[in-house]
């Protein structure tokens, strides 16, 4: 081609050059866009079709080269919806075609980039700093659980969050081995622990236990309470006639009649809610089985009542009746717990000659443990037990056979604390925290714990613990102020319970007026523990709850998880939705449009949903320009350039030589 050709090479070389000058140029100018992709140059030489003996280096030609997968640099922000990602995807956003009572119409192409600079518009869009609206998939605020697969535009509105009543309540905490109340007195035992003959109302849990009662050779008296020796075993018929009475009602029987036909007579002529029945011994057994019916048998015919045999059963309470006078000097000596009390039979002073005058002896109403009165005016001993699973023991110098003793069950157990019981209640128990739950309204109350550990030697000798939260905050008399929740809690010689309660479910809770249906109190597996507490205080270890009021939503921001986080007025924090990051199988061959966003090409592929990088919250992405590689370009594209432009002189030189060679 010659001199004409070395021309026009030149004439390449200068376009491809300027080519490049410009992406130079372009690369500089965008060095602080965020997340600007440079655009590198990538020069093509064209050569001529010749023989390879005659072949030039040929013409030049300058081609764009993306570097759409070349990270740039990760750079903080104080904004909580800026977001970067680090490694391979893109965001995938939308562009608004119009405008239609300032909200945007969309015009449906999704579009790709890596700008993450997106704040909330005033329609609750997330827009970045081209104008470009970011897209994910929302998350059900109730499961956390994606709602559909494919990407839409994400607006976020500021509805309120509803309230949730609170269902769960975690509790875990360490119970003082030996506690501290403010009851503890140092030289009283046991002082430190909740003892039920103190309250009104017995609030300890569990259901009700009877007392036991013992006789001078330690036989339970309910178990062996025959009237007279109870070795009798009853004839095949009955030799002597007479009458008992059975609870004020008289029963007459006949000589004669055979065991079950006194069993018939019995049945017919009792009071309703007493039956008779032959043990296993051949003895009649009466048993009550009626809470409010005591059975009281007296006799007008002792020897039938020797041939009877008679006792009487104790599913219910009993009134055992023999004689009525002792012989003088006798005592009778009644022990409950640590306390005795002795009573003397006679004529002297500070005796008593009769059982009617028993009302009047010193210290009987005062026992330790749990005498809760003396009755004597039905010729009977009454004596009522006020603590589960109390022993009282019967012995002294008369034979304690000789007198009616009537078996209650223990103070009614009905698991509450009353008004006028909490000055003592909250002296014999623990704090045990305190937490905020809410009812379905979003309505708030505080439910007060507290702890008291129990007598161990009502339990057998096992630790043994009541949890309690308040009910009634202005509760007054015989109004209930706090709630057992109904559970012993047992403890082993290593501080673990035994057996294990993991969780408690607490039914028809209301706190001040404020109904929270049922709790489920969790505490999982070794939640509650019985470990030594130098202060002997009740250390909590978690106490949370899963209810909330309504909220509006104040703020939204993205974390590194990739979701969008909107914090309410409430103080929740609610996944609202996940961000979509898009791959391509040829990244570098995507369109470049305006505001470094991208579009798909045949070259490209199509989007790939669920790309590996990984999303940074309040972070940016910087430009990948490195300024000074692009001022070394600069340099060396002006050089080429330069040097193009000696070519063309020369050439043209050449040009006019061969000119003036032909003048």
């Amino acid at each position: 081609m010659g001199i004409f050709g070395a021309l026009t090479t030149a004439v390449t070389g200068l376009r491809a050059q300027a080519f490049a000058l410009q992406n130079v140029s372009g690369n500089i100018a965008n060095s602080q866009t965020t997340a600007f992709k440079r655009m590198d140059t990538s020069f093509v030489d064209l050569i001529p079709d010749e023989a390879p003996s005659h072949q030039l280096s040929g013409n030049v030609t300058a081609n764009s080269r993306q570097t759409n997968t070349v990270q740039g640099d990760i750079q903080n922000a104080s904004i909580g919806t800026y977001m970067a990602i680090n490694g391979d995807g893109f965001f995938v956003v939308g562009k608004a075609s119009s405008f239609t009572d300032g909200r945007p119409v969309f015009d449906g192409v999704d579009r790709f980039t890596r700008r993450g600079d997106f704040g909330v518009d005033k329609n609750g869009y997330l827009v970045n700093g081209a104008g470009y609206y970011l897209m994910g998939i929302p998350v059900d605020a109730t499961t956390g659980n994606l709602v559909g697969s494919v990407p839409q535009t994400l607006q976020f509105q500021n509805d309120f969050l509803p309230a949730q009543a609170t269902s769960t309540v975690e509790y875990r905490a360490n119970l003082a081995r030996y506690p501290l109340t403010q009851a503890h007195d140092t030289a009283v035992p046991r002082s430190e622990l909740l003892n039920p003959a103190t309250f009104q109302a017995n609030p300890s849990a569990g259901p009700n236990a009877a007392a036991k009662i013992l006789g001078s050779g330690g036989a339970l008296l309910p178990d062996a309470p025959a009237i007279l020796t109870g070795t009798t075993v009853l004839p095949t018929t009955t030799t002597n006639a007479g009458t008992i009475t059975i609870n004020g009602q008289a029963v007459v029987f006949a000589a004669g009649r055979t065991p079950a036909q006194i069993v018939s007579d019995i049945t017919a002529a009792a009071p309703p809610g007493v039956t008779a029945t032959l043990n296993s011994a051949g003895h009649l057994v009466l048993t009550s089985g009626d809470a409010d019916t005591q059975v009281v048998i007296a006799s007008s015919a002792t020897a039938l009542m020797a041939e009877l045999g008679v006792s009487v059963g104790t599913t219910q309470p009993t009134n055992l009746l023999t004689q009525s006078s002792v012989a003088q000097g006798q005592t009778l000596d009644v022990t409950i717990g640590l306390a005795t009390t002795s009573i003397i039979f006679g004529t002297g002073a500070g005796e008593v000659s009769t059982l009617n005058e028993l009302n009047g002896v010193n210290g009987l109403g005062g026992l330790t443990g749990g005498i809760g009165s003396v009755n004597t005016g039905n010729g009977n001993i009454t004596i009522t037990a006020s603590n589960p699973s109390e022993t009282i023991t019967i012995s002294g110098t008369a034979d304690e056979k000789k007198f009616g003793i009537l078996t209650t069950t223990a103070l009614p157990s009905n698991g509450t604390v009353v008004a006028s019981d909490v000055s003592t209640f909250l002296n014999q128990s623990l704090g045990g925290g305190a937490i905020t739950a809410y009812d379905i309204s979003g309505s708030p109350v505080n439910i007060q714990m507290r702890w008291a550990k129990m007598d161990s030697s009502l339990y057998g000798g096992t630790d043994v613990w009541n949890l309690f939260y308040q009910t009634n905050s202005a509760a007054t008399g015989s109004q209930p102020a706090w709630q057992n929740v109904g559970i012993n809690y047992t403890f082993g010689q290593n501080g673990q319970m035994n057996p294990l309660v993991a969780n408690v479910s607490l039914t028809n809770v209301t706190v001040d007026g404020i109904a929270l249906n049922t709790i489920n109190l969790v505490h999982g597996s070794g939640g509650i523990t019985q470990f030594a507490d130098p202060n002997g205080n009740i250390q909590v270890n978690m106490l949370q709850q899963n209810g909330f009021p309504a909220g509006e939503l104040q703020t939204v921001a993205v974390n590194d998880k990739g979701r969008v986080v909107g914090s309410y007025s409430n103080g929740r924090t609610i996944d609202l939705a996940e961000i979509t990051l898009a791959n391509f199988s040829g990244a570098n061959f995507l369109k470049r449009i305006d505001g470094g966003a991208f579009e798909v090409t045949d070259e490209s592929g199509t989007a790939v949903y669920g790309a590996s990088g990984k999303i940074i919250g309040s972070s940016l992405e910087g430009s990948n320009t490195d300024i000074a590689d692009e001022f070394t370009k600069l340099i060396v594209t002006q050089q080429a350039y330069s040097a193009n432009t000696k070519i063309i002189t020369t050439s043209n030189q050449m040009i006019q030589d061969l000119l003036n060679m032909l003048r």
